[in-house]
């Protein structure tokens, strides 16, 4: 990570866990002492959280920390951090939640569609998946899988989910993980659209279920 990237990091967390609460003045001397960065660099930081929308700027105003209403949701940082954070439970249910409503219909249209390219991808992934059984390599190939099956959608509004989708996917290979996967895949290539999204649904259910906000 270089270095301005891990101002960014370090400075959204910070954020994102109420440290610098929502309102509050963002003075770029203060944080160039702070991350022993020079002015350039640390706005350069705050440009790229102002994108995010962690924090907004104006011209002989200044810089402040935006509430969360404001935070780009489904920005790969903004959902790390936040489950890094206080929030994790509650940013984990909403993963769940927005899997639990897309991944089902997307294996529902990947079996409609079954086009042989991304089909040949959500294929090959599961096969990662089965050679990284118990290894690091399992979580990577995991999210794979599931990014592959929301682009086999067909769809390009859905298959633009996926980073949000399985951004803080953390599955364990147990009893039956494996085959449930293997099951969504052998149902879309089958052509059965119940059956694939019947498939997804137990997959979500079996690996994720649902966590408690709190």
């Amino acid at each position: 990570m270089t270095r301005h990237a891990r101002i960014v990091d370090e400075l959204g967390r910070l954020i994102v866990a109420g440290v610098f609460g929502a309102g509050q003045p963002i003075v770029p001397e203060d944080l160039g002492r702070r991350f022993s960065a020079s002015r350039t660099m640390v706005r350069e930081a705050l440009r790229v959280l102002e994108s995010k929308g962690l924090v907004a700027a104006r011209p002989r105003v200044g810089t402040w920390t935006r509430p969360p209403e404001h935070w780009n949701a489904i920005d790969p940082d903004v959902i790390a951090w936040r489950a890094a954070g206080p929030e994790r439970s509650r940013q984990l249910a909403e993963l769940f939640e927005l899997r639990l409503a897309i991944e089902p219909q997307a294996a529902r249209m990947a079996a409609w569609h079954r086009r042989p390219d991304e089909l040949a991808v959500l294929v090959a992934t599961y096969g990662l998946m089965a050679d990284a059984v118990g290894l690091p390599a399992f979580q990577e190939a995991d999210r794979a899988f599931h990014a592959a099956l929301l682009r086999a959608s067909g769809n390009a509004l859905i298959a633009q989910l996926r980073g949000p989708a399985v951004a803080a996917l953390e599955e364990v290979p147990g009893d039956g993980v494996l085959a449930a996967h293997a099951r969504v895949v052998a149902m879309v290539l089958e052509k059965n659209a119940d059956g694939a999204e019947s498939a997804t649904r137990h997959l979500l259910e079996t690996v994720a279920p649902p966590i408690p906000r709190v």
